[in-house]
């Protein structure tokens, strides 16, 4: 469907950071009912294991109320008692005309069955959902939602086109877990996987029966014991902590041992890209944030969902600027940099408008057509606030196609000078050394880890002697094995909003390797920060020999690992890493910066360069020699899209 208006600057938000009555989205419908629950209905799935739900109805003087009703339905790994406050409470749900229905997941909490990852979304989601429909209370309008692990429970129903659908609301999650969580290009995500299966695991049906291992494992959390497993990975089966609870285990190996993109990988629950063209023709509404760390799992479903072939309902994106675990609007800020007034909207109030809209057919200012609405960051003068973070503006700007159609892919070239040039430079090449012994430390970024070995989101990229993996508190540029690019101090005003890239020719003394790269706002000094400011906007990394991609859609981040082949030491290839996508205003007198290097740990395992699959190393680390061509021949260079 497309869409009458034009892209444009809106300026969402304002004083108190709530959604702005100007462009005409406000909550329609006033609460007018009590809200009553029936706890731990046990649902029976196709294999008579049954999965505790509770489901809140509209009701009056104490009593539910017959209906039937528009429903909400959720499912959840977390426990489905627990729910973000800022979005819709599920009292607040039956209070306004809605049965909101929520479920633990299969092996999760009050429900039976053994639990398994994301495997056991899809056919325990679409028996659910039928479960629903066929109940009185039903008038057979279905929305699904989530957030994170369960915005892949919401997808796996999505994406099968289940009768009584009729909306969704995505939070926050991956479009295939391979690139968006286990992995990414090819490299492990370390800190995540960790962090996140020893949450899980701790809070399980296996540990929970046990204090004693719940204890242990609770422990295991710890930044420095979490962070001592990261340098003690791969983990081997059985001689781990998370053989204390099998089930659990018996998952992480899986991902371990699964670098390539695999059948493994292409079950629905983990995947979401192999089945857009599967999905349920019904309006879509995509919530992100630039530092999540499924931002481009987001991105590929927008772009996955507007693609199908022959869509009449609308898919829109909201695309704010925290981190994954902040990325409902509740602050300012994100990691160390604070982002305005601008940056907060009402989550709850945009999804209310939603389903008042698809689910009751209600005016609730909703535009027509396929809508992308971004958070632009916008590099603010190098002051602290009262907080003391970083001062950023932001400005809210509304697309009707993503990427925007104005938007120049342009190429800047990487020199021998360590300039981003706007000409081709003459032939040369840049060479260091990679040890895998001594890895650059990763200092924000895109993460989930709940845990303090790598806080989420911009951080001045420099090192911090409280994090494990810094041994100073040096630029990390200073190191020899960081490569940075940098433009001259811009004249003027730069806007650059949708995908990024970066191209590299690149050879290495190793058979195997790994390439990193990280977009920077590079502010120049302030009497706040007399060292100048480094602030990421977005890094991803290439493992050589896992190189090979495939891409669902156009301007979608790429899947890597389809195949596998090593290196010949000394040989040129060439490489795409992808960076997903930003949209930021670098202001005048700012550099835009990129840093090349091997290693960002313990965001994703450190490559020994040996060439062995991560699960199977035995091989002692090797240093690598890696070298970037540049020039005529071998043009390296970012692709950013300017507007």
């Amino acid at each position: 469907m497309t869409t009458a208006h034009k892209d444009k600057d809106i300026g969402i938000g304002g004083k108190r950071g709530l959604v702005p009555l100007d462009i005409g989205w406000e909550i329609t419908s006033p609460p007018e009912f009590e809200a009553v629950v029936n706890r731990d209905v046990m649902v029976p799935m196709r294999d008579r294991v049954k999965l505790a739900t509770d489901i809140y109805v509209p009701a009056r003087d104490g009593k539910a109320l017959p209906g039937p009703w528009p429903v909400v339905f959720e499912r959840t790994a977390y426990n489905k008692t627990l729910f973000y406050t800022n979005t819709p409470l599920p009292e607040y749900y039956a209070e306004r005309g809605y049965v909101f229905v929520v479920q633990d997941s299969r092996g999760c909490f009050a429900s039976e069955g053994v639990f398994d990852v994301y495997t056991e979304a899809a056919d325990d989601g679409i028996d659910a959902l039928a479960w629903i429909y066929g109940q009185p209370w039903s008038n057979k309008k279905i929305a699904v939602t989530g957030s994170s692990y369960f915005a892949s429970t919401a997808q796996a129903i999505l994406v099968q086109n289940p009768p009584g659908l009729a909306a969704a609301v995505i939070r926050v999650g991956p479009s295939n877990y391979h690139e968006d969580g286990a992995w990414q290009g090819g490299a492990f995500q370390l800190a995540h996987n960790v962090n996140w299966t020893l949450k899980q695991a701790s809070r399980g049906k296996e540990a929970t029966a046990n204090p004693a291992i719940s204890d242990a494992l609770s422990r295991m959390f710890e930044t420095a014991n979490a962070y001592n497993l990261m340098l003690q990975s791969p983990l081997k089966r059985g001689l781990s902590p998370f053989s204390l609870t099998p089930s659990y285990e018996k998952w992480y190996q899986d991902w371990q041992s699964h670098d390539l993109y695999d059948a493994y990988w292409k079950q629905n629950g983990y995947n979401f890209e192999e089945f857009y063209r599967h999905a349920a023709d019904v309006p879509v509404l995509l919530v992100s944030s630039w530092f999540d760390a499924f931002i481009g799992g987001e991105l590929n479903a927008y772009l996955g969902y507007t693609a199908t072939p022959g869509r009449r309902t609308p898919v829109h994106a909201v695309i704010g600027g925290g981190e994954h675990d902040n990325a409902y609007w509740r602050h300012t800020h994100a990691g160390d940099v604070d982002f305005g007034e601008s940056l907060p909207i009402d989550l709850r109030a945009l999804m209310m408008q939603w389903f008042d809209r698809y689910l009751k057919g209600a005016d609730t200012g909703v535009k027509t057509g396929n809508l992308f609405r971004a958070f632009r960051i916008e590099g603010g003068r190098g002051n602290r606030n009262a907080a003391g973070k970083l001062q950023a503006g932001g400005t809210w700007q509304e697309f009707a196609e993503w990427p925007p159609r104005d938007a120049k892919p342009t190429n800047y070239y990487l020199t021998v000078d360590r300039i981003l040039a706007g000409t081709v430079p003459i032939s040369a090449e840049i060479t260091y050394r990679y040890d895998p012994v001594d890895p650059v430390p990763s200092v924000g970024g895109n993460l989930t880890s709940g845990a303090e070995q790598v806080p989420a989101g911009p951080y001045d990229q420099r090192g911090q002697k409280r994090l494990p993996q810094c041994g100073n508190d040096l630029p990390l540029n200073a190191r020899p094995d960081i490569i940075s690019f940098m433009t001259p101090p811009l004249e003027k005003d730069i806007e650059v909003t949708g995908p990024v890239s970066v191209n590299l020719w690149i050879s290495s003394s190793a058979v195997d390797t790994d390439f990193t790269a990280k977009l920077i706002d590079q502010y120049p000094p302030t009497p706040d920060y007399p060292e100048a400011y480094a602030m990421n906007l977005q890094d991803s990394i290439v493992r050589a020999r896992l190189r090979f991609y495939t891409q669902f859609v156009p301007h979608a981040r790429r899947s890597y690992g389809v195949r596998e082949e090593l290196l010949a030491p000394g040989k040129v290839y060439e490489i795409t890493i992808d960076l997903a996508a930003v949209s930021m205003l670098f202001r005048a007198g700012h550099r835009i910066c990129l840093d090349i290097s091997s290693s960002n740990f313990p965001r994703f395992d450190a490559n020994p360069n040996t060439g062995e699959p991560f699960a199977k190393r035995v091989l002692a680390p090797q240093v690598a020699l890696n070298t970037i061509h540049l020039g005529k021949d071998h043009p390296s260079y970012l692709v950013l899209p300017i507007r």
